[in-house]
């Protein structure tokens, strides 16, 4: 039996986090949500994830900087950033960058075709 693969979900907004968690266990993934950059760097350490998916704003530590952090650390790490933020002037060069930007309200299909491109779950 093929292991689940294993994503992390950070956003302060514990409802999305417990959304994402549900939606993406339907599709055979395991999840670990959580609300802080600071919960999200103790959670890598103890725990391999496949993908990582980050909400771009957050109080007290900078979504961007955390999936740098992330990244460096775990080099190949498929990052997406969540955002509300529709009109950012920072989404533009993080697209151009090859990262993954989904905006808020986050569309599931959207998240599925991101990890099936970048981990073949």
């Amino acid at each position: 039996m093929k292991e689940a693969r294993r994503i992390l979900v950070v956003d302060d907004d514990a409802g999305i986090g417990l959304m994402l968690t549900k939606a993406l266990a339907r599709h055979g993934y395991q999840v670990d949500a959580v609300t802080s950059a600071e919960e999200a760097v103790e959670k890598s350490e103890a725990t391999r994830y496949d993908a990582a998916l980050v909400d771009l704003v957050m109080p007290g530590g900078d979504g961007a900087e955390l999936s740098q952090t992330l990244r460096r650390r775990f080099p190949g790490l498929p990052v997406g950033l969540l955002t509300g933020y529709g009109h950012s002037p920072l989404i533009p060069a993080f697209e151009k960058s090859g990262v993954a930007v989904f905006k808020k309200p986050i569309l599931i299909q959207d998240l599925l075709e991101f990890l099936q491109r970048e981990i073949g779950a």
